[in-house]
């Protein structure tokens, strides 16, 4: 068989898989315009998990104690922070009847990450429901909160929202702020398929039985992190799971300083991706395989000056999956320049991903405390 219809062959292919990927999955959040109606009575608990935040904490609460809901607390759980953060709560306590404090202290005896405090905030939580965020984030509206319990709606155990990168500006303000849009772009369209496999703990929601009756946080003890996809990707199933994907439901969150710190976080994080179910692992390793596929071809075609082709395989990409990808990444927030730059982004990524995945095999990540 000649080259050219190998190359063919295996482009038609990768289209096909890339076709249904946007027309199936990613649609379901471009061409979605209904969202939920805030609901402001259901009794929630937010649970925060932070360690030396005390600067991000006081301005944080101000800003959920400003929520339009009528029954909320927040609980902040305070672990073993050396800064002025315990400090802070208490300065806070007597202004906020909603706010709670629970105080980890250090022990030399034990070493342990997030996921033991992120249990002791949700058994001292009083409220059922809970939304979880972190310190370093920033609600787009005083509705936030409302809306992410709009998804507990028709018994709904799991609501999943989103938690965009502060635009700060420069490289790796970029490369964060597309990775992780682009992320949820997938998790959501996924979830909104019936096929939830992941959340993020910067906005994620959850029941307490939910967590105390599920054996992920347990499973996964040993890793350095990983206690939000991973939980949510061993409970989270298409009857009960939601998602929140409304503008004012978003959750801002802090920027890398670094380019260097960025890598560091993108490594840890790849470190999760093995222990997801396995059907899960193996869509998520069709869609870069794909894309990489039909790249590949049509670099190919360009080499063996096959013009025509290789011009048709840019309109597909131009005319049917660009469209989807850019107005799926419109309805996140995604922002003008990254929507511009999805293509070179796309390539860079392609490249970089599979580079840092392997770096990981070969140099382990440092644990995380």
């Amino acid at each position: 068989m000649p080259l050219v219809q190998i190359v063919l062959w295996v482009l038609l292919g990768a289209v096909v898989v890339l076709l249904f990927f946007h027309a199936v999955i990613f649609s379901r959040l471009a061409f979605r315009t209904q969202w939920a109606h805030p609901d402001r009575d259901k009794p929630v608990s937010v649970v925060i998990c932070a360690r030396n935040e005390a600067r991000n904490l006081q301005a944080l609460i101000d800003m959920l104690m400003e929520q339009r809901h009528n029954d909320f607390e927040v609980v902040i759980v305070n672990d073993r922070s050396d800064d002025d953060t315990l400090e802070v709560l208490n300065w806070l306590k007597p202004k906020y009847e909603r706010l709670r404090v629970v105080n980890i202290q250090a022990d030399e005896k034990f070493s342990y990450g997030k996921k033991i405090a992120l249990g002791v905030g949700i058994r001292a939580a009083k409220h059922s429901h809970i939304v979880l965020t972190d310190a370093d984030c920033v609600p787009t509206s005083r509705d936030w909160l409302a809306l992410m319990c709009a998804g507990f709606k028709e018994g709904r155990q799991i609501v999943i929202g989103h938690s965009p990168y502060q635009h700060t500006g420069g490289l790796t303000n970029v490369l964060e702020r597309y990775d992780g849009t682009t992320k949820a772009m997938q998790y959501i369209s996924f979830a909104l398929a019936g096929l939830p496999y992941m959340g993020v703990g910067r906005n994620l929601g959850y029941t307490q039985d939910l967590f105390f009756n599920a054996r992920g946080p347990r499973r996964h003890d040993h890793l350095m992190s990983g206690d939000d996809d991973l939980f949510i990707n061993a409970v989270a199933r298409t009857r009960n799971t939601s998602v929140m994907a409304d503008k004012d439901s978003f959750m801002t969150t802090a920027a890398t300083a670094d380019l260097a710190t960025w890598i560091r976080r993108k490594r840890r994080h790849f470190t999760t991706a093995r222990y997801y179910r396995f059907g899960h692992q193996m869509l998520l390793m069709l869609l870069p395989g794909a894309r990489l596929l039909f790249w590949a071809c049509f670099a190919a075609l360009c080499i063996l000056g096959e013009w025509a082709w290789a011009a048709g395989a840019m309109a597909v990409q131009l005319f049917l999956f660009y469209p989807v990808v850019a107005l799926a990444l419109h309805r996140l927030k995604a922002g003008a320049l990254l929507i511009v730059l999805t293509l070179p982004l796309e390539w860079l990524f392609l490249f970089l991903d599979p580079l840092l995945y392997t770096s990981t095999l070969i140099i382990k990540p440092r644990r995380w405390k």
